[in-house]
């Protein structure tokens, strides 16, 4: 029965691959023996996020593959890969949760950051000219996840943007004007203000990618002296059965103290279906995300899941019944990511349907109602008589009980509310509106274009 139960609830285990396919889909991440430092901010994009938030750099023998593959001379050994989630269970609470979105963010803001560095080296004409990498197809090292050709040009005083393409033959090149499968543009004014987007299209290396990876990603950049913000977007098609798209926003504040709140992390999934659908029951859950973390990786995450559904089969004979709740996961951590606070608690959870256990008389193999309730409450073997049933559909009593101890191998909660300005931070977290960059579809969303709006 134990196992049972932690089995249905890991089903959202299958989310793992999604958003961090799309972290590595410049095959940035390929694992080396040798250790590498984390990146080192720069006069850039960098964020200089914690590891507590990103999980630490992976080692990397192809930490730069991208800006490497623009020039041959970048002397760069900059890891831009990042573990995120250490076990395959990234939602397994909110700080899980950051690490898995955050570490994509980590990953895209670096490999912008060297590129733009690049690019401002001035070792390329920006003329726009189509250039060979080192990634020849005819050769035996070729990569399918690097690029084989690019270009740089400057739009305008102030822009610069640089095109990449993959897959293409030396004897048959892009031409001018043809779409790229990775694109980054940025201006900057003379505050130092930077503002860019960067798009990647699944087209990179197709036969890779599974169905259920993302379509597309984006990933905007703002930054002005006050503030730096990434805010990514990932798109899924209609491979993908319950996934419609993931969004993830990033803020850093360089006008607070080091000791406080210094990076804000939201995140929003958009779904089609159920991740785990019970007969009867045809609403879309929402899942919300929302972290603050000091300078240093001290603390706090929430997530909040909405209208989901739940199917809790004890063994292949014996089902303890549908489902769907509303919860919401607190986790207040340290720099090293350890818990200081793990509050999970249902909200809301209804029964709806499909119990056939017998109310009494059961077995070690097919166990009866009066023996789950006397196993959760060991005072109380009548649980289920006036409660969490057809006639009183009200379950919250049942799951709080169920995870508050660990039940079944899950985290149980530990620790008390510190009080601090990290329980503080999530009291009232402030969660995305939409997943959508223009707030209601993906229209125009992963155009290879970028109007920037500063001002020289």
């Amino acid at each position: 029965m134990l196992n049972a139960i932690k089995t249905q609830l890991a089903q959202p285990r299958l989310w793992l691959p999604l958003a961090l396919s799309a972290a590595l889909l410049s095959g940035c991440g390929g694992v080396s023996d040798e250790p590498v430092s984390a990146p080192v901010e720069t006069s850039f994009i960098s964020m200089g996020l914690p590891d507590s938030l990103t999980g630490g750099p992976l080692t990397s023998s192809k930490a730069v593959a991208i800006a490497t593959a623009v020039s041959a001379q970048s002397e760069h050994d900059v890891p831009c890969a990042y573990l995120g989630v250490e076990d395959d269970d990234p939602f397994r609470n909110g700080y899980q949760m950051t690490k898995f979105m955050v570490s994509a963010v980590a990953t895209w803001s670096c490999i912008a950051d060297v590129l733009i560095e690049v690019a401002e080296a001035q070792i390329i004409d920006h003329d726009g000219t189509i250039h060979e990498t080192d990634n020849d197809t005819n050769a035996p090292n070729y990569d399918p996840d690097d690029p084989t050709h690019f270009s740089i040009t400057d739009d305008s005083d102030n822009q610069t943007t640089i095109r990449m393409y993959y897959g293409y033959d030396r004897d048959d090149p892009p031409l001018l004007g043809a779409v790229p499968q990775f694109y980054v543009s940025w201006a900057e004014n003379t505050n130092a203000e930077y503002e860019g987007r960067l798009v990647i299209s699944s087209d990179i290396n197709p036969e890779s990618r599974a169905a259920d990876d993302p379509a597309w990603a984006r990933m905007d950049f703002h930054f002005t002296a006050e503030q730096k913000v990434a805010d990514m977007f990932l798109r899924f098609d209609e491979g993908n059965p319950w996934a419609e798209g993931l969004r993830i926003k990033v803020t850093k504040d360089l006008t607070a103290n080091a000791l406080s709140r210094v990076f804000t992390a939201q995140g929003k999934m958009e779904v089609k279906s159920q991740f785990a659908p019970v007969e009867g029951v045809d609403v879309l859950p929402t899942l919300d995300m929302y972290t603050v973390s000091d300078k240093f990786g001290n603390g706090a995450a929430v997530a909040d899941f909405v209208r989901i559904t739940f199917p809790l089969q004890i063994n292949k004979t014996s089902h303890l019944g549908n489902y769907l709740f509303a919860k919401k996961d607190k986790y207040v951590f340290d720099l090293d990511g350890d818990p200081d606070w793990v509050y999970k608690v249902f909200s809301v959870a209804t029964y709806e349907g499909g119990r056939n256990m017998p109310a009494t008389d059961g077995t070690v193999t097919n166990p009866s109602l009066d023996m789950v309730s006397g196993y959760l409450w060991p005072q109380q073997p009548n649980y289920f008589e006036s409660n969490c049933n057809d006639s009183n559909p009200e379950c919250v009593e049942l799951l709080n009980r169920v995870f508050e101890d660990g039940f079944a191998d899950q985290e149980p909660n530990f620790g008390s509310d510190p009080m601090d300005w990290r329980s503080q931070g999530i009291e009232t977290p402030e969660y995305l509106d939409s997943v959508y960059p223009n707030g209601t579809d993906w229209t125009g969303a992963f155009d290879f274009s970028f109007t920037p709006t500063l001002v020289q």
